[in-house]
């Protein structure tokens, strides 16, 4: 059925029109008016034509915002996507796009207002990384109402381009560097924060292991092998949506791993083990049991009984949370300010490198998307880094061999 979308003059503006498939045998047509040109009343004509060809309805799609729509292409394409993934979107729409562009119809978007917020964002400060993920949702979702929704007939992110590298924002990209926490400095942490209190082990599991925040408080002791001396990341723990319960979700990246563990942690580890078991004991029927349902929330209710390495004697569960009062005392007791828990992530692979670790064993160790991650943090240059390239320069002035 060829399109039979007609515009003409109404009132003070434009109206589109065509004519439906006939309902009891009587004709049926569909027309919307209030367009400023013919040109717009006709393109908006098409996409309802579409509408109505592909669903059988017309809805008043120009008067649909892009806030509206971005929900509506979350609920459908968002079936596809993991929800750590569907998180990660809805806090860059909610965060940067809905508030600049949100309150626009979606058919007003143009690739000129595309590019316009594009800038904005460039020179507003954020890193290149941040903007060409927004950029990416942009042209995904768009891209989606011109197929297979028909909602649009061109995806206004065309010809939309990430500003050159040689341009210069109006506001200093937004830096948050990774300090380097020294054995100085982590034997201070820890002598405030030592063995039995409850940011003990997540300190250790950090700064030695190189767990990420939600692995560290997701390990459970099945996780444990004393006799390997392993540590098994299979999950991390993360808030549920509707703030309530911790959850259980896969590893940042889904990098499930194995890591061997150093003498100190083992024994650390081992020492927790003993405690938690005679209290276990000594508590009896008054233990708490902390359990995982099937949605992978923590103490929902019913679910399967699961034993997390971060609780106290009682049993209930230390959340990620203890670090954030913890952080405080660091920062404003210990006076390490550049304390954070990502930092001692970052000091274990500096340390690794710095004592001759290849590159692809420390990604794979810590989990790192790809290997430009570790690679970066050869740009952190540190005092143990630069003895290392003194070695490696007084080598190669060696004289040759007789």
């Amino acid at each position: 059925m060829a399109s039979k979308v007609s515009v003409r003059k109404h009132g003070a503006g434009w109206q589109w029109r065509f004519e439906g498939a006939p309902i009891d045998g009587k004709r049926k047509q569909y027309s919307k008016g209030g367009f400023r040109t013919a040109k717009e009343a006709r393109a908006a004509g098409m996409i309802a034509w579409n509408e109505y060809n592909q669903a059988g309805e017309v809805r008043t799609l120009s008067e649909m915002s892009f806030s509206d729509y971005l929900n509506l292409w979350l609920d459908k394409y968002g079936t596809n996507l993991k929800s750590t993934t569907i998180k990660g979107y809805q806090k860059r729409i909610d965060t940067h796009i809905r508030p600049a562009l949100g309150k626009y119809k979606l058919l007003s978007l143009t690739p000129s207002v595309m590019q316009g917020f594009i800038n904005k964002l460039f020179d507003s400060g954020l890193s290149r990384n941040t903007i060409s993920s927004i950029k990416g949702i942009l042209t995904g979702s768009l891209s989606y109402a011109v197929e297979p929704l028909h909602l649009l007939l061109v995806s206004p992110m065309g010809g939309v381009k990430m500003p050159s590298t040689r341009a210069t924002p109006k506001t200093p990209e937004t830096r948050h560097p990774h300090s380097v926490i020294t054995p100085q400095k982590m034997a201070l942490i820890l002598s405030r924060f030592p063995e039995g209190t409850s940011p003990y082990i997540p300190l250790l599991l950090g700064y030695y292991c190189g767990l990420r925040l939600g692995e560290a408080y997701g390990l459970t002791w099945d996780d444990i092998d004393f006799d390997c001396n392993t540590i098994q990341i299979r999950r991390q723990v993360q808030m549920s949506d509707d703030k309530k319960h911790w959850m259980f979700t896969p590893p940042k990246y889904e990098s499930y791993r194995t890591i061997k563990m150093s003498q100190l942690v083992r024994d650390a580890l081992r020492k927790r083990w003993k405690v938690l078991s005679e209290c276990r004991e000594m508590y009896d029927e008054f233990y708490h049991q902390i359990t995982v349902d099937e949605r992978n929330l923590l103490d929902s209710g019913d679910g399967t009984p699961v034993n997390l390495v971060n609780v106290r004697e009682n049993g209930t569960y230390i959340q990620p949370r203890t670090m954030m009062d913890a952080s405080r005392v660091i920062h404003y007791e210990l006076g390490v300010r550049e304390f954070t828990y990502h930092s001692l992530r970052h000091t274990h692979a500096t340390q690794l490198i710095a004592a001759g670790a290849h590159p692809k064993a420390v990604q794979e160790r810590l989990g790192h998307k790809n290997l430009s991650v570790t690679l970066n943090i050869y740009a952190h240059n540190t005092p143990e880094l630069s003895k290392q390239l003194e070695k490696t320069l007084e080598i190669l002035d060696a004289p040759p061999p007789d």
